[in-house]
């Protein structure tokens, strides 16, 4: 059964090196290759599970597999999928079949700058797939999982712009929204079951694309000050796991949509999110 307690701010490491007995003995992670997918993938192999690591780039899974299974002495599977793609699923679902599946973590996304209709519909599409439909099924594929042997865990990535909108970038928010919005949903009906759901809703984090894109000067700085790290929201999930449905990651962002809803209509908060963007 899940422990539906208070959470403490410090994590059990008991807990942490107990994934694999809690849960079962495989994690998959959906968008595995850098940043958060990264930091999950070493959170769950250092718990003792071994891990299915799913993403496009298969070269840089393929590093990272061995980097787990030197550091933490886990199996790893490699899984070269496109999200966008229609059957990125079901390739996923033929690979672990048979395995004893205890965790999913959903984690990537696709976005794409533009007006609704500056954006051609072939790109629309692909982040539709990516965002929702390959989302949806693995969460259904997991689930039923997880539910028919009453033991296991999901935590979904979700980001401040599905609470907020993203004008200029709407379908990055529409798609966070639905994964915020299934999950919890999914989450409380999980309560009082072996099955521990959650969301987590990310702010700045330091990412790879986000250093990438990372102005310089002044502002630059500015965001690398607010930004978490990928282990820091990964640590607090795992907190946070069968205490909390869903958690906004970090006090600084915490603070932010309670200000926001408390103190602001919404056509304030979707204008402040557009105002970064507007042309």
């Amino acid at each position: 059964m899940p422990h539906h307690g208070g959470a403490s701010s410090e994590p059990d490491e008991g807990t942490i090196m107990n994934l694999r007995e809690k849960y079962g003995e495989w994690a998959v992670i959906l968008g595995a290759t850098e940043g958060v997918g990264k930091a999950f993938c070493e959170k769950v192999a250092a718990g003792g599970m071994s891990v299915v690591m799913v993403g496009r780039r298969e070269e840089k899974l393929r590093d990272l597999a061995a980097q787990i299974e030197s550091d933490y002495g886990v199996a790893t599977k490699v899984v070269r999928a496109d999200f966008s793609e229609e059957g990125a699923a079901e390739t996923v679902f033929a690979a672990t079949e048979g395995l004893d599946m205890g965790f999913m973590s959903y984690v990537a996304c696709l976005h794409s700058f533009g007006k609704i209709q500056d954006t051609p519909w072939e790109k629309h599409q692909a982040m539709i797939n990516v965002n929702v439909v390959t989302f949806m099924k693995c969460f259904y594929h997991y689930m039923q999982i997880f539910a028919a042997q009453d033991r296991g865990a999901v935590i979904n990535v979700s980001s401040m712009t599905g609470i907020s909108s993203s004008p200029w970038n709407g379908q990055y928010g529409a798609g966070k929204a639905y994964i915020l919005k299934m999950t919890e949903a999914v989450a409380c009906e999980c309560e009082k079951t072996g099955v521990d759901v959650e969301v987590i809703t990310l702010g700045t984090t330091l990412t790879p694309s986000l250093l990438s894109n990372l102005p310089g000067g002044p502002q630059g700085e500015a965001v690398m000050k607010i930004a978490q790290t990928p282990e820091e929201v990964v640590d607090e999930a795992f907190e946070k796991l069968g205490h909390e449905l869903s958690v906004i990651a970090g006090e600084r962002n915490k603070a932010s949509v309670h200000d926001w809803k408390a103190n602001h209509t919404e056509d304030e908060y979707i204008r402040y999110m557009g105002s970064f963007y507007s042309e």
